[in-house]
Formats: structure tokens, C-alpha cells, sequence
């Protein structure tokens, strides 16, 4: 046997023994999101996989979640921004998202975000660096400040998280509308670009309440 036929398929069987060990980090991954109905990022689920006995690394629990979000851009090359979201008017549909943004007063947080299907604003959004379902309930409430409840929520969020958010709602007596949920929602780059006015706006808002207080 020629030593680049025996190489290469040594090779071969290498890439496939990391390939399945990165699949099964995977899905525990995706079992702890289940199970505790949050999204982690990659140093707190390094730090809860350690406690369930995993031997890698930080940088291999951050390289899964790359692979992982690449192979979902692969999977929709193109924006699907318009498929199920045809609206005729405002307050029709909303979209709820949840982001990790960075910050310029307390580093890396989350936002989340609601956005108006038919007029591609912002209706309500928060912050905060824990990820709860509180998060979502501060957004909501406060697009129900400025604006009159939708006819239906649509989210890509896990459906067991969303569970724990309406427990949330039902406490505080937030009426909810029927909640879609959709595996890929819509293009964010309109997120994206509010973000940095809106992590400065918070700082702002921020800053100003400090001085106040002084």
C-alpha cells in the first residue's frame, strides 16, 4: 500500500473520530438548553460542562458553537425576511429576539429585542447581562407601553424558554398574544445596526440618572 493511500486515510478516520466527538459535545449542549430553558454563552457552558464532567477545553466548547452557527448559515443562504410575515398594518406581528451585544459601560450583555413585522422598527427592547426570562418580559413590557398588543408573536427562541417567559408574564398579568414559533425568522442586519445606538443611548440614559443622583 502506498504511504499517501495509508496517510490519507489515517487522516480520514481522524477527522471523523474528532467530527463525532464534536456532535455528541453538541448535543448536550442542546440538552442543556433544553433542560434549563436558557442560552449560554460559550464560557458558562464551558463552566456547566465542566461540572458534568467534561474534560475539553474553552476554546473546543467555542469552536462547536462556531460550527454550529455556521452550518446554519449554510442551511439559508438567502433571507427568508418576507415567507409568513405578509401584514397589512402596524401591531400585527411581532418578532422577539434575543441577542449578546457588547456594551460600552459593563462589557458583553444581553438585549432583547421585539420588532414590528410591518414597520421594521424596534417596539421594545432590554437589557441585561444575565439571560432570563425576565429579560423578555422587561421588552414586553415596555412595547406594551407605546404600543397595542400584536396578533402574534413570532420566535425562533426555545420553546421551553418561552414557556418559563409566559409563567413570567401570567405573574406580572401581561396579556400574551399566540405565539408562532419558526425555526428562521428574518434578516437582523436591521438589529445590528440599532445596536451600537442603542447600547449608547442606555449609557447615556445611564450617565445622565448618575449625575442626577450626585
Amino acid at each position: 500500500m502506498p504511504k499517501s493511500t495509508y496517510y490519507s486515510g489515517l487522516q480520514k478516520k481522524q477527522q471523523s473520530s474528532r467530527k463525532s466527538a464534536s456532535e455528541a459535545l453538541l448535543e448536550e449542549i442542546e440538552q442543556i438548553f433544553i433542560e434549563n430553558g436558557q442560552l449560554y454563552n460559550g464560557a458558562q457552558l464551558y463552566e456547566i460542562l465542566k461540572m458534568r464532567g467534561f474534560q475539553g477545553s474553552l476554546r473546543k466548547v467555542q469552536r462547536v458553537l462556531k460550527m454550529a452557527r455556521e452550518a446554519q448559515v449554510e442551511e439559508v443562504p438567502e433571507p427568508i425576511v418576507n415567507i409568513g410575515f405578509e401584514t397589512t398594518k402596524a401591531n400585527e406581528k411581532w418578532v422577539i429576539n434575543i441577542s449578546y451585544v457588547p456594551t460600552w459601560h459593563q462589557g458583553w450583555a444581553y438585549m432583547a429585542s421585539i420588532i414590528d413585522v410591518h414597520t421594521k422598527k424596534i417596539t421594545g427592547f432590554s437589557f441585561d447581562q444575565v439571560l432570563s426570562e425576565d429579560l423578555l418580559v422587561m421588552a414586553i413590557q415596555k412595547a406594551y407601553d407605546q404600543f397595542p398588543m400584536p396578533s402574534a408573536l413570532y420566535t425562533s427562541l426555545q420553546p421551553a424558554f418561552i414557556e418559563h417567559c409566559k409563567e413570567a408574564c401570567k405573574e406580572k398579568e401581561l396579556l400574551l398574544p399566540p405565539i408562532v414559533f419558526k425555526e428562521y425568522l428574518y434578516d437582523d442586519a436591521c438589529l445590528q445596526a440599532m445596536v451600537p445606538f442603542l447600547t449608547g443611548a442606555q449609557y447615556r440614559l445611564r450617565r445622565g440618572h448618575a449625575s442626577i443622583d450626585k
